[in-house]
């Protein structure tokens, strides 16, 4: 096992200090104000893509746990804790002194020696639940960090976390079975990564503005990657005024969402391609910057299923009204 990467204690504290100054205090989904949320986790990818991939899992949190009439603890960085791993499930018994007590390892938990406290989907007695989990007592010996060996994103901090014995009261349980899967607020928040990756895009086109010259062809590549970077922010706020139409409506969320990361994700792919086909190799081997920027999007667009979306896009009923269909 390998310790922390030197870079992580950084994007931490970045993130805390967005936390303080109160730039994590983004409007709620439904609520009148969604595009601007996701106008904001795209600013934030523009600057900084693993300070965005923290504090986007940290409003998430935030959104999950007020569904849930709960509010967050005050001044704690979240994660959220829901990819399940070889190791199977993690699982929470009964205490014999009361509250629960976990079995397993967590895989892909973002920020695993940086957050507070996480939300952590279990399974308990043969139901899906999710926990608020404090982590103030899972310390670096329980932290796996080998499969993660790509420097990409690697300040985030994602490792396998060993919760085996971790005890949590039985308030700390959030909605009842699969309450946090089938609310509309799962595929609500799932436009969320899709805003940052569009953020992240957005990085490599201010490069690219300030670095392609007079070059015919070069040209041609910027306005395409300007064009890009507008049907992004085009999809993003059609997406949230969607989301403040129906809030409620779990069927067209996920279909708005399904489709929002398609988009998002070919047109960030179709950033990343033309930069290179505009500026040649030197910005992705000299400039570290856009190195680091170019593998953290490339990573972090895998959380678009690709296909496998898709086929369920082109399965669900047919979408209507914002989705571009016929209402």
């Amino acid at each position: 096992m390998t310790g922390p990467h030197p870079d992580a204690s950084r994007t931490g504290a970045r993130t805390r200090a967005l936390l303080a100054s109160g730039a994590l205090d983004l409007p709620r989904v439904g609520r009148g104000a969604t595009p601007a949320r996701w106008r904001a986790l795209a600013s934030l990818a523009r600057d900084d893509v693993s300070v965005a991939r923290l504090a986007e899992a940290h409003v998430d949190a935030v959104q999950i746990l007020s569904e849930a009439g709960r509010d967050a603890p005050e001044g704690r960085l979240l994660g959220v804790w829901a990819a399940e791993g070889p190791d199977g499930p993690v699982r929470a018994r009964p205490h014999r002194a009361g509250g629960l007590e976990l079995e397993g390892r967590k895989a892909f938990a973002g920020g695993a020696s940086l957050v507070d406290a996480a939300l952590v989907t279990v399974e308990r007695d043969g139901t899906h639940v999710l926990l608020l989990v404090p982590l103030d007592g899972v310390d670096e010996a329980r932290l796996d960090r080998r499969g993660w060996v790509t420097p990409a994103l690697a300040d985030t901090d994602t490792a396998v976390v060993d919760l085996g014995g971790v005890r949590v009261a039985d308030g700390a349980v959030v909605g009842g079975d699969r309450w946090y899967l089938d609310r509309p607020g799962f595929w609500h928040g799932a436009v969320g990564p899709a805003a940052c990756w569009a953020g992240a895009a957005l990085g490599l086109v201010d490069h690219a503005e300030g670095a392609v010259g007079d070059e015919p062809h070069a040209r041609a590549h910027l306005g395409a990657m300007r064009a890009e970077a507008y049907g992004m922010a085009a999809a993003l706020d059609q997406a949230g005024r969607g989301c403040d139409d129906r809030p409620g409506d779990a069927e067209a969320a996920r279909a708005r969402a399904l489709a929002v990361r398609h988009l998002v994700d070919r047109a960030a792919g179709e950033v990343q391609d033309r930069l290179a086909r505009a500026l040649g190799p030197r910005p992705l081997v000299g400039d570290a910057d856009v190195v680091a920027r170019d593998a953290a999007l490339r990573v972090y667009r895998r959380q678009c299923h690709a296909e496998r979306d898709l086929e369920a896009l082109g399965r669900a009923p047919r979408p209507a009204g914002d989705e571009g269909g016929r209402s």
